[in-house]
């Protein structure tokens, strides 16, 4: 990654980054961890630092039937980035410090500012041939602004996040054929919102607790050598999610098991596949959940969702992705995935996700090239809560009913290589979220973002 660019995004985009547990997700999560800390450059010390100019069509993130006029800027962005990387003849670490900082003029509020920082680390150490040990993380703590504001008088306050994957992977070499992989894993994410006052002067928590959860998992693979071009695997991953005091009956735990293959068809293109059955046990808590209307035991009837019975639900999981290095410099890659993902619904657990992904970098000449990617998401909710158990349990309205959230992303940059240490930027971002729901919610949280922006970037 050339330094991350941040943008406000909805949580279901951060989810499916964060909380994907089959096999080709969460690996292409940590793959992104590794490549992230800048080890394929051979100097110890590296420093980029990013000035752009641009055009944002809706930095607030305001939806379709906002009350009031969708709010556009200009803004004026730095991105500084600084990295270590060591290679030893046993170890090898790479560190990475990012920070994005965004400042729209038009807004003219304490809110106008956004900012993010990211501190990305990886350590290997290798015991022998035979066995090596990985330690990774990946923290992100960003501000971004919101558009419902507190009450009158007080300063607009803005929505912070915090997003941590750290793993732990051990990589075997049992024969000459036979290998395995075993890594655990934990996520953190922590979404808060404004707080705000009651008419007695006490303060309503801002705490968003629908979305905030503790991961951990614990995966395993074997890997067999079934010809020099094509390796076979068997995989078993186990997660565990734990979320907020008052949204434990939300608390799920989940397990797939699933075959796949890694295949090299030549030796620019390469292919890998995992298919197989993903098992939820939706658990939460015990029926003695009390109905904070009327003080009564049992809001949640025996053998529903909170029961504490175990109720496993049976989901199919496939994956896909291939890549094709077709030039020095230029490769294009995609992947479709079908999964269960966690859900920002206080209604339901998890959900049933469509996931498309593509990326495409293309160097026209030594000095002149593109960089594209794209994400597509498809989120299906069927509440696990019926209507009266929501209202009892959240409150009044708090139902939505079936529905489907859809995430679309794109994003494109060309570079000029002006000087060795420095070049030209020239990009579009586009987002695209939806969200359409049976009951109240006629797709009220929908919008469109557009970011256009010009800029030089200098890197050591």
């Amino acid at each position: 990654m050339a330094g991350l660019r941040y943008q406000p995004i909805p949580r279901l985009f951060l989810l499916v980054a964060l909380c994907g547990f089959a096999d080709a997700l969460l690996h292409n999560a940590l793959a992104q961890i590794q490549g992230s800390a800048g080890q394929s450059d051979t100097k110890p010390f590296t420093a980029t630092v990013a000035l752009r100019e641009g055009y944002d069509s809706n930095p607030l993130t305001q939806s379709y039937q906002s009350s009031q006029d969708v709010r556009s800027s200009t803004y004026t962005s730095i991105q500084p980035t600084a990295g270590y990387n060591y290679t030893g003849l046993q170890a090898d670490m790479a560190l990475r410090y990012d920070f994005t900082g965004i400042y729209f003029p038009s807004i003219n509020q304490s809110y106008d500012i956004q900012y993010t920082q990211a501190f990305i680390g990886r350590y290997t150490y290798a015991f022998n041939p035979r066995f090596q040990l990985t330690v990774s993380d990946n923290f992100i703590y960003s501000e971004q602004p919101i558009v419902t504001l507190v009450t009158a008088g007080l300063a607009p306050l803005t929505q912070t996040s915090i997003n941590n994957l750290g793993t732990i992977q051990g990589d075997y070499r049992v024969t000459d054929r036979l290998s395995m992989v075993t890594r655990w894993n934990n996520t953190i994410l922590n979404s808060d919102g404004p707080s705000s006052y009651n008419e007695n002067g006490s303060i309503n928590s801002g705490s968003s607790s629908s979305s905030n959860y503790m991961n951990n998992g614990a995966f395993h693979q074997f890997r067999l050598d079934i010809t020099p071009e094509t390796v076979g695997t068997f995989s078993i991953d186990y997660q565990i999610y734990d979320y907020q005091s008052d949204q434990s009956y939300r608390d799920n735990q989940q397990v797939a098991f699933s075959l796949g293959a890694d295949h090299l068809f030549t030796p620019t293109i390469n292919f890998s596949g995992r298919a197989g059955i993903q098992l939820n046990d939706n658990y939460g808590l015990s029926d003695s959940i009390s109905d904070p209307a009327t003080g009564e035991y049992g809001v949640i009837a025996p053998g529903g969702m909170g029961s504490g019975e175990m109720e496993v639900d049976a989901f199919p999981f496939a994956a896909i992705s291939s890549t094709w290095n077709y030039d020095q410099r230029s490769f294009v890659s995609g992947g479709l995935s079908i999964a269960v993902q966690q859900s920002n619904l206080a209604t339901t657990s998890d959900s049933e996700a469509y996931t498309i992904n593509m990326n495409w970098d293309h160097s026209f000449t030594e000095r002149f090239s593109v960089i594209q990617s794209m994400f597509m998401n498809f989120a299906l909710f069927t509440p696990q809560l019926t209507q009266s158990e929501a209202n009892a349990l959240n409150g009044p309205g708090s139902y939505k009913g079936n529905g489907q959230q859809t995430t679309i992303s794109y994003q494109c940059k060309f570079t000029y290589e002006i000087y060795r240490y420095l070049s030209a930027e020239l990009g579009w971002s586009y987002t695209n979220y939806g969200s359409y729901f049976d009951v109240n919610n006629g797709g009220a949280n929908s919008y469109t973002r557009n970011q256009v922006y010009i800029g030089l970037r200098g890197t050591y």
